[in-house]
């Protein structure tokens, strides 16, 4: 637990990507492109990327591959554990930290209570368009350690990033004491991260729809906003 935590508040800036698949390949891509951290998935139909992720059972030998990969790298693993009423257990939780996943990433209404009850991973909270500011610093009240940023409507996805975007971003972090990350619901650029920046958001994190869905496309994306060369 907080190698993430970790990352966000000692580090300028962290790079994230979510991969499509629970993938070893997608994952050595986005680490030998950069990335500081990866978020897998158990339980979900993900709706930027169009991919079903199957339960833990299915899902756990590429985990623990991916897990593996990435502490040579010294990147943190979190972890969607589901979503739409399919949602990993307790069990699944104390398996997920023994595999090594450092923190859980769910939208409230996704997460059962229990998840403030327990210690066996960070605790993610994805603030949400349309959702109420207090809310959000109730989660922090609860036990959230962590905040991701998707308060942008499904409408809106794959656009370009504006300058209301950013007083967005600004607003919640603003509202927050905890470590806000951004995750690529528009089309954000490595021009965009200049910007990105002065909102007080502590990293930000790709996928789908800036990445692709090929280890290629993937790789060159991540470079491309961590600025290592080949």
């Amino acid at each position: 637990m907080a190698q993430l935590f970790d990352q966000l508040t000692q580090n300028p800036w962290t790079l994230l990507v979510s991969l499509p698949q629970n993938d070893i390949n997608l994952a050595r891509a986005a680490l030998e492109g950069g990335a500081e951290g990866l978020k897998v998935h158990i339980n979900v139909e993900h709706f930027a990327s169009g991919t079903r992720f199957g339960s833990l059972a299915e899902e756990r030998n590429k985990l623990v591959g991916i897990v593996a990969l990435a502490q040579e790298f010294g990147a943190s693993v979190g972890i969607v554990p589901g979503s739409g009423g399919n949602f990993a257990s307790r069990q699944d939780f104390a398996e997920l930290a023994s595999i090594g996943i450092d923190y859980f990433d769910a939208y409230p209404g996704d997460a059962p209570a229990w998840v403030f009850d327990q210690t066996d991973l960070d605790i993610m909270m994805a603030a949400f368009h349309g959702g109420n500011m207090d809310e959000f610093l109730e989660f922090q009240n609860l036990g959230m350690t962590l905040c991701e940023a998707s308060i942008l409507p499904h409408e809106e996805y794959g656009k370009p990033l504006t300058a209301l975007d950013l007083a967005r971003y600004c607003n919640l972090v603003d509202f927050l004491d905890v470590p806000v990350i951004v995750p690529s619901q528009k089309l954000i650029t490595p021009a965009d991260v200049p910007a990105l920046q002065k909102t007080g958001v502590a990293g930000l994190l790709i996928g789908a729809i800036v990445t692709g869905r090929e280890a290629a496309s993937l790789e060159a994306a991540t470079r491309a906003f961590s600025g290592r060369t080949a």
